[in-house]
């Protein structure tokens, strides 16, 4: 049996009359106003049981709630796993050929009776449910993959020594502490690492001047979340977005000292009256 590469038929599956929904969000056949149709070959009661429990608890249903509804739903109704689900409906040819859904709850005889009773069974079917989770797995591991790629290859600063990403880490946590918010992130999408790798830094002043300590993004995780950073630039994160109008904070990298610095010296140099060659 085909249930197509995610499991479901698609539209093509959705066979019948128009459906109409009731003022109490219900789902009911069009031409017969009937949450279950022989007429039509559509059968609501699932779907509106679980309508009916979102309308009596004003919210959303667990997936532990989804299950006993399911339960309670389909209590009094009883399978033969040895014919057709579909037998004694105008679709139904009554093969003698067997089609076995994987979840193993249902008989089909026919394609065609397995397209017609898709759209009831697909709302109950373990083996569907399984699957769904596992390409919605698939697809995380696969974005987190790519993100990591797009991190490595669009960062211009790997070849950037790490006194220069420090220039840069500095500029952008300054910045974003005076109000020019996205600024560490910004730039962490640039260098091709965490953000926290900034917002999680500090900057320290020494004989030497400023010096930035990158924040430890491992044990923010473990503390804060208790998760493990898995080493990608976006954990924990969704897509990266540009939210502000971009700076080029590989090109401050480069400079050799953060602007800031230099606005420094220049005070400096003003109030004392002569050049200071740092």
């Amino acid at each position: 049996m085909d249930l197509g590469s995610d499991g479901d038929l698609g539209s093509d599956a959705v066979v019948g009359e128009a459906t109409k929904e009731l003022p109490d969000g219900t789902i009911v056949c069009g031409p017969h106003s009937k949450e279950s149709c022989d007429i039509c070959m559509m059968d609501f009661s699932l779907p509106n049981d679980f309508q009916r429990k979102r309308n009596e608890l004003g919210r959303d249903l667990t997936p532990e709630e989804y299950e006993q509804v399911t339960k309670e739903s389909m209590a009094d109704v009883y399978i033969s796993k040895k014919i057709c689900i579909m037998d004694g409906q105008p679709v139904c040819p009554r093969s003698s050929r067997k089609m076995r859904c994987p979840c193993g709850e249902v008989t089909y005889c026919s394609t065609a009776c397995q397209k017609y009773h898709w759209t009831i069974h697909k709302m109950t079917c373990k083996h569907h449910a399984k699957k769904k989770e596992g390409n919605l797995k698939k697809k995380i591991v696969e974005e987190r993959e790519k993100q990591i790629k797009a991190a490595q290859m669009n960062s211009a600063g790997r070849d950037l020594t790490e006194e220069q990403k420090n220039i840069a880490r500095k500029e952008a946590f300054f910045s974003e502490n005076n109000g020019r918010r996205h600024s560490m992130e910004e730039c962490a999408w640039q260098l091709g690492e965490h953000p926290l790798v900034i917002g999680g830094g500090s900057v320290t002043y020494g004989p030497d001047g400023e010096e930035f300590v990158k924040g430890d993004v491992t044990k923010i995780y473990r503390e804060r979340a208790g998760a493990e950073w898995d080493g990608s630039p976006r954990f924990g994160l969704g897509p990266y977005e540009q939210k502000k109008d971009p700076v080029d904070w590989i090109a401050k990298a480069r400079q050799g000292k953060s602007q800031r610095m230099k606005d420094m010296e220049e005070k400096m140099r003003l109030m004392a009256g002569y050049d200071i060659n740092l």
